[in-house]
């Protein structure tokens, strides 16, 4: 679905892939409001391999619970772009994101299509819906709220929305000591994905939590930190490891160093 994925990278094969290959409990997938994966994932259901949770996500088998997403491109007023991941508890929440997003993109098919609307205008259609919105890899230079948009989040966001914004997403090229240097992300839950684009890198990035039980609203209380649930440990690669982690000034052609 993505135009830079593995051809096997499928929704299917995802959930193989935690299940058989690298023991993960919980998988969100991204790519989840494009017809085609829609499809796959109706057929997944009807044949019995994919159930329906009662408060959230989906089982494979009995064994990995599948959270259902979308990962979007939104456009501030300034000419910013960044991406923001949107998750949903229901089959049926997906679907009608899906059609919404049909509206807005020029192939709702592919993953990560440019909505042409802003994050916050993105966040209200979202909410609607019943999902969460959570900013992407924030720290990335060309596609994030802090690499290329604003310098502060009630920028972008009205004071309102950013208490319904549960966590943010880190990306390969920071951590949660970088993130942890910005005051105002002191209430956000951090989360340390894969963004996995083929099924090798399922899990180069993963997260620990404490939940009851494996499901959509379990998980939504442990990125609000309540009820006693919460994200107990980010693992991730070295920031230093990653394509955008060090300072680049476009105007003088300067890379920061550590001096």
């Amino acid at each position: 679905i993505k135009i830079t994925a593995s051809r096997d990278l499928t929704f299917a094969n995802i959930a193989r892939e935690c299940k058989y290959r690298k023991g993960i409990d919980i998988v969100g997938i991204v790519d989840c409001a494009s017809p085609e994966v829609i499809d796959d994932i109706s057929q997944l259901i009807n044949n019995g391999e994919m159930k329906p949770l009662k408060e959230g996500g989906l089982i494979y088998q009995d064994k990995v619970t599948v959270i259902l997403g979308s990962e979007i491109e939104t456009k501030e007023k300034g000419g910013g772009h960044s991406h923001q991941i949107a998750y949903f508890p229901y089959f049926e929440d997906i679907k009608e994101f899906s059609k919404a997003l049909s509206l807005l993109v020029t192939n709702v098919s592919l993953s990560t299509q440019n909505c042409k609307i802003s994050a916050q205008e993105a966040f209200q259609i979202i909410n609607r819906i019943g999902g969460i919105l959570i900013p992407a890899h924030a720290f990335t230079p060309h596609k994030s709220v802090y690499g290329n948009c604003v310098r502060r989040l009630p920028e972008m966001f009205s004071r309102a929305t950013l208490k319904k914004i549960p966590a943010i997403e880190l990306g390969l090229s920071a951590d949660t000591e970088i993130a942890d240097k910005l005051k105002e992300l002191a209430k956000y839950t951090f989360l340390t994905n894969s963004d996995a684009h083929s099924l090798l890198k399922i899990g180069r990035e993963y997260n620990i939590v404490e939940l009851d039980k494996a499901n959509f609203k379990e998980i939504l209380l442990a990125l609000q930190r309540k009820e006693g649930r919460k994200i107990t440990a980010n693992y991730g690669l070295d920031p230093k490891l990653g394509r955008y982690h060090r300072t680049f000034c476009e105007i003088c052609n300067y890379t920061a160093t550590n001096n």
